[in-house]
């Protein structure tokens, strides 16, 4: 894809440890730096470093509608080419169906896939929402909720 410089934003670190810095034969690109941290608190850390916009952004984790959009507005480069994607609650705060769709740097939605290809799209809840349930979430997995 060509990208030099990539911002990796987990709030566990464990998967990055494994597989990055445990595993003799994990490699990862130079440009690529890793936050071990809630999209909440990266956020704030990019406002306040007055870091670059994105080409790409990519959630991992299913988010509601208004997130996405905010993200996206605020996030993404200016012009037709950047992009936004993520699994999008079906309803606000349903954390068992989503929708994948893409958004500009204007959180205008581009394009979105119910199903891809035989399965239904349900990813992790959002660990920084009130709402979260399952496993995932707080008390169970030991995320601490920004005050």
């Amino acid at each position: 894809m060509g990208y030099r410089s990539i911002d990796a934003v987990d709030w566990s670190g464990s998967a990055w440890e494994r597989f990055v810095i445990d595993d003799p034969t994990g490699r990862c690109p130079p440009g690529v730096a890793f936050y071990e941290m809630d999209d909440e608190r990266f956020l704030d850390v990019w406002r306040s470093r007055n870091l670059d916009k994105y080409d790409a952004v990519v959630f991992n984790f299913a988010v509601n509608e208004g997130k996405a959009r905010r993200y996206a507005s605020e996030l993404l480069r200016e012009g037709e080419d950047s992009r936004l994607l993520a699994p999008v609650n079906a309803q606000r705060d349903y954390w068992l169906k989503q929708t994948y769709r893409a958004y500009d740097g204007g959180g205008k939605e581009l394009w979105s896939a119910q199903d891809v290809g035989a399965w239904s799209v349900q990813f992790q809840p959002d660990v920084t929402q009130e709402t979260c349930q399952g496993i995932w979430c707080a008390p169970y997995n030991g995320f601490q909720r920004k005050k």
